[in-house]
């Protein structure tokens, strides 16, 4: 027997399939009553991460008009003027670092948007 014959003898089902760590896409597993309750559920999530991720989008890009807007915003509030992190699907994290800044920095998102 050739070496990858041999090799495939040993894999498991699912990874002959192509889920070599085990995974399983349990949104797949759902009825259509229940993926459309749990979409309806994480719709608000949803939206407030669409918005987080324009304004670091638009702070970024417009820094003419929103940058000096956010900068004051900020003075105002008596926060330290940092930029927000953007998310970058490349940079492991950058979502979370992204929402963890606009959660302790929230009423100056709220202020601006």
């Amino acid at each position: 027997e050739d070496l990858v014959t041999v090799l495939e003898q040993d894999l498991t089902d699912d990874e002959k399939n192509g889920d070599i760590d085990g995974l399983v896409d349990e949104i797949e597993l759902l009825s259509d009553r229940e993926c459309q309750e749990l979409l309806k559920s994480i719709r608000p999530i949803k939206l407030a991460l669409v918005k987080i991720r324009k304004l670091a989008f638009k702070l970024i890009h417009l820094t003419t008009k929103l940058l000096p807007a956010w900068q004051k915003i900020l003075q105002e509030m008596r926060l330290k003027v940092t930029n927000m992190p953007h998310d970058v699907s490349t940079w492991w994290n950058s979502t979370f670092d992204m929402l963890e800044y606009g959660l302790n920095h929230r009423e100056a998102v709220d202020g601006v948007t």
